[in-house]
This record gives C-alpha cells, structure tokens and sequence, in this order.
C-alpha cells in the first residue's frame, strides 16, 4: 500500500488541496511568527575593544582631565568593574584571549617563544561570534582584528596578523575588519581597503559610520545580532582628529601619580635594564645588548614638552572613540534596538602613560593590567548613582559572558565564568583569584640560545590577583623575582612585601594558586 501523503486513497487529493492551502499557510506564518517572536527575545549584543586604553582613562573614574561624557553616560546607565584583569596586556595574546575564551599558555597566539603560534581553524570555531552564528545571530566585526587565524595546523606566526589572507572573513556575515595595524587617516579614498563612502576625516569616525550600516542590515535580517567593533585608538601613532586634538589645546595635563624616579627605583632590575618601556620613556635607542634600535621621539616622555604632546594625543583618541559611542547609541534609538541591545566596553590592554617611569604595557602592573569594564544592559533597572561592582573578573570570561547573555551555554573548554550573575547583583563575585601573564620579552633570545643560561634574565612573568593582593613571578630570572602587593591598601604597589614575615602565609597561598593555574592553563613551556 502507498502510505504517502498525497498517494493514499485516504489522504486529501491534489483537487481538494486549495481548500487546505489557508490552513498550511497559517501554519507557516505562525512558525515565522514564533521565530521572529523568539529572536526578539533573545538581546542584540555590541562588544567595544579600545586599544591600548588604561582602566582609569574616563571622567567616570575621577579623571579631570579627559573628555568622556559619552562613556560616562555609558557608565551611569550600567555597570562598572572596578577590578577587572586582562590575562595578557598586549594586543595580540589579549586579543586572542578574548575571542577564544582561552589563556595564552592555552591557545599561545602571541608574540614571543615559545607563545609564537597561530589560532587554528579549528580553535576559531569555539570562539564567540562563531558560536553566536550558528545559534541564529547576525554577526560583524569592524576594525583592527589583532591575530592570525590558519586553516591548517597550528604553525608558528611569521606575522601572518598583517596578511589578509589569515583573516577569518568567512566567519562572519559583514566582515569590516583588517589585518595589521591600520592607518587613522585615509589613503587613496580608502580606508584600510575600504571606500571612503562618508567622506570621514579619521578611522574612528569612519568605524562609526560603519557599525550604523551594519545595525540597518541586521534590523533588516529580522535576526538578533552580535556586532564586534576593534578601535585602533588610543594605540600609537598618536594621531587624533583634529577636532578632538583641539579640546585640549588650552590644558595642562599633570603627570601621572606615579610618574617619579622613586617608583621607578622599587621596579626590578631586570625591568629598568630590559624592558623597552624603560628605554622608550628615557629616550634609550639601545637594546639590552648595546645595539642600536631607533628612537621613538614620540614615546620620549621624560621631556615634560613631549610628555603634553603624548597625553594630549593619548586623550583626544580616546574622546574620538567616546563620540563615536555616543554616534552608535543614538543610532539605536533611532532604530528601535536601543532597549534590546546590552553593550559591553572594555580594552585589549592598559598603558603606564609615565607611571613607574614606564611607556607602553605588557607587564603585570595596575596600570597595564587592570581592564576598563562598563556593561549596559537595557534591562537593568535605572541607576540612582554610578554602580560600581567589586568582584573579580577576567577578560577569559568575557566570551562566556557573550554567550550567556544570548542564553547559550559556553563550551566545556571555556575556563571563564559568565559575570552576568554579578551584573544582574545575583552574586557578588564568580571569582576568589584571577590569572595573567606576560610572555612578551621583546624578541630577546630564550635562555637556551645564550653562551650563561643560568645568567639568563628575563622579563617574562606570571601573576595571580584575590581580591586584597596581587603576586607576581619572573620567572625566567636566575633567580627567580617575585612581589607581593596589597592592593587594596598600596593601589600604587609601592610595597613589595614578599620578603615580610608578616605575609609569609599570603605569600604561600598564592604560590601555590598560581602553580595550580600554570599546571592547568599553560600548555607549552
């Protein structure tokens, strides 16, 4: 017997299916219904990336000399992390780190040896938008994408972050990204690559115009969207758009707290001898070795002239990426998305801007580590003051998060937590330490390539952060370096107090948190 549908005798015939056609129509009308329904459930997500933008670069967080008013609102309409750690304070490993949810001893896409690798494939299709797309999302990136993604094996980086081709593109349903550093200003009528339709002056304004087509084409898909925006700015060359440079013509900008040689003094020795923060800041065009390596006049900020010039250049950046946030939230309203849509702002990485006498990032200090943190969702109630939340977070965690508030669940190889619990003030913390480290030695040779290993010095280092203290290891150095801080008490981590009796269990306890990570997380030696 033929039981299909339409051979049955018993089955509706081919002249009876007009009749039947409204109601199959209704049917399928109903489950377009739900979809769309179900998709407006679920909340648009805008992921912001500053580069090279310290934690404390913000009107919000008392600073009286930058002009943020739009990241303030920001703020003042969400949550603020007031201890909030990138895992690896350098553009390419941070970068890494955050799409992929993984450590740098884990996933090891970054500079320096022996985390000199590519990200897969493979490893890519666990990272968020990824994850987000085949979950119904409409996923774009605009700006600098900062690493290389391969399509074979996990080879070492011969700077294959500046080609194109290693470029993840497919990935994503409007891709406007590009590889390498970029250019703030148009060339040819371009862009990095791309046609200069609004006639902008600078990258940012142009990333701006950008990020408003895409939320016009992700309205138009009827579906949620998660839209990825990587600033070039604050990152060097300090070349702002004039008309934010302008706003700080008639200021004088005081030097960091921390910018004096007595801080300067209690840094290793190591540091001040090797790392190019020191050289940079004091004018040195030398390497470790005595060899001649250029001069950054513009990073010479040891000169007060230089110094204004620099911070001037540092804030106006910022101010243009603060304008170009109030751009996007505007458009939002526009369109209708604004109350569906959380925003989460961060950086891939701090900067010393002078503090401790240092110029540049990388190393486990406050001011190259801690990561700005704003999250605005629509959905939180309205703030009567700035809501500012203490507990630990790490930028590990900002993919889980991602997916969590898409209402997905992260993969089993993700080692973050999702701190919606804590923006929603249904948990006060998901952390009791956090882990970090520094693999960046500035292209030095590894201690196996030198003529005295045991001599070997090195500035690569590891720390673990509990919410009173911060410990860090050299531990490359012969012999090892260690420091403990008291953070809440020496924010400035004037004191090292790995050496007083009085912090000797401290000082045990997160030796041994950190080993528990390093066995854990850090894959390659």
């Amino acid at each position: 017997m033929n039981n299909s549908f339409f051979g049955s005798r018993s089955a509706l015939s081919w002249r009876s299916f007009p009749l039947f056609l409204p109601f199959v129509l209704s049917l399928f009308f109903y489950a377009c219904q739900s979809e769309t329904a179900e998709n407006n459930k679920r909340p648009n997500i805008i992921f912001l990336m500053a580069d090279d933008q310290r934690a404390d670069a913000f009107g919000f967080m008392g600073n009286p000399h930058i002009i943020t008013p739009n990241l303030d609102s920001l703020a003042s309409d969400g949550v603020v992390f007031e201890n909030a750690y990138h895992v690896a304070p350098i553009c390419m490993p941070s970068r890494s780190s955050v799409m992929t949810g993984q450590y740098l001893g884990t996933h090891r896409s970054g500079f320096n040896r022996p985390t000199n690798y590519i990200i897969t494939e493979d490893e890519f299709r666990s990272t968020y938008p990824v994850v987000l797309g085949e979950h119904g999302y409409f996923t774009g990136f605009i700006g600098k994408f900062g690493f290389a993604v391969g399509k074979g094996e996990k080879v070492r980086n011969q700077n294959f972050q500046d080609e194109a081709e290693y470029m993840p593109t497919h990935h994503f349903d409007v891709w406007n990204g590009f590889p390498g550093q970029g250019s703030y200003h148009p060339k040819e009528g371009k862009f990095n690559g791309y046609e200069n339709q609004w006639n902008a002056s600078h990258l940012t304004e142009f990333m701006g115009y950008q990020a408003i087509e895409f939320f016009r084409k992700a309205k138009a898909s009827d579906k949620p969207f998660c839209l990825s925006i990587s600033f070039k700015a604050p990152h060097a060359p300090f070349s702002p758009a004039e008309a934010f440079r302008a706003k700080y013509d008639a200021k004088e900008i005081p030097r960091m707290g921390n910018d004096a040689p007595e801080y300067h003094a209690k840094l290793p020795e190591v540091v001040k001898e090797k790392s190019r923060n020191a050289r940079w800041y004091f004018g040195r065009t030398e390497d470790y070795y005595g060899q001649e390596i250029g001069y950054r006049h513009d990073w010479h900020i040891e000169v007060d002239s230089i110094y204004q010039e620099f911070i001037k250049n540092y804030y106006a950046l910022i101010s243009g990426i603060d304008h170009t946030v109030g751009r996007l939230r505007t458009e939002l309203r526009q369109l209708g998305l604004d109350q569906n849509t959380i925003i989460i702002y961060t950086s891939d990485n701090g900067f010393f801007a002078g503090s401790r006498q240092l110029t540049g990032k990388a190393l486990l200090y406050e001011e190259s580590v801690k990561a700005p943190m704003i999250v605005f969702d629509p959905a939180l109630p309205k703030n009567d003051a700035l809501r500012k939340e203490k507990g630990l977070i790490s930028h590990v965690d900002i993919a889980p998060t991602i997916l969590d508030m898409a209402g997905i669940r992260a993969p089993e190889s993700y080692p973050g937590t999702s701190f919606m619990p804590i923006v929603h003030q249904k948990q006060e913390t998901i952390h009791e330490a956090v882990y970090g480290e520094n693999n960046y030695d500035d292209y030095y040779p590894v201690s196996s390539e030198v003529e005295h290993p045991e001599q070997y010095q090195s500035i690569r280092s590891k720390f673990v952060i509990t919410q009173g203290y911060k410990f860090i290891r050299y531990h490359e150095n012969h012999p090892v370096v260690e420091q403990l801080y008291k953070l809440g008490a020496d924010s400035l981590e004037e004191n090292n107090v790995i050496d007083d009796p009085d912090y000797e269990d401290i000082a045990s306890e997160l030796r041994a948190k950190l080993n528990d990570f390093e066995k854990e997380y850090v894959k390659l030696k």
